[in-house]
């Protein structure tokens, strides 16, 4: 895990790269019908909450807000003990043994790593419901790759400028 990374500094003082991050969370939440929406920063032992899409839940999960990352889904998907693509998370004893499932509740959840140019984590692209979703597939997960990959394009072009 890193401190905060130039590239997320410069998306953030740059109102173009925040806007075209935030519209690929505001454009991939609304077309699968997810709830709430996030691209997460990996920062010592925390998930940072960098970018938000979360109408009506504000209250919830705002952009520089984070948590424990044993605590969400994020290491687990990275440690491969847990899916990018659950459409329903109660079918994953992980999934249902973490607190943060009932708190919100989390009914289903699909999760791409962001990977910086040298291949480690810089974070994650999250979308989640509070309801199982069966109708979620491999073409959702197609989708949430895509637009991590065009994201991520970014970033690692404001960090190279940043460098």
């Amino acid at each position: 895990m890193t401190a905060r990374t130039p590239a997320l500094s410069a998306a953030a003082a740059n109102p173009a790269h925040h806007a075209a991050i935030q519209n690929s969370l505001d454009t991939v939440r609304e077309t699968l019908g997810m709830e709430v929406a996030y691209l997460s920063e990996f920062v010592d032992s925390r998930a940072v909450f960098r970018a938000v899409s979360a109408p009506g839940l504000e209250a919830m999960i705002q952009p520089s807000q984070s948590m424990d990352i044993r605590e969400v889904y994020c290491k687990h998907i990275i440690d491969g003990n847990l899916p990018r693509l659950m459409p329903d998370t109660s079918v994953h004893k992980i999934a249902t043994d973490l607190p943060i499932t009932q708190m919100i509740p989390i009914g289903s959840h699909l999760s791409v790593p962001v990977h910086r140019p040298d291949g480690s984590v810089f974070g994650m692209f999250c979308f989640l419901s509070r309801h199982p979703r069966p109708d979620l597939n491999d073409d959702a997960l197609d989708l949430v790759e895509t637009h991590c990959a065009m994201v991520t394009n970014r970033l690692d072009s404001i960090g190279s400028q940043a460098a």
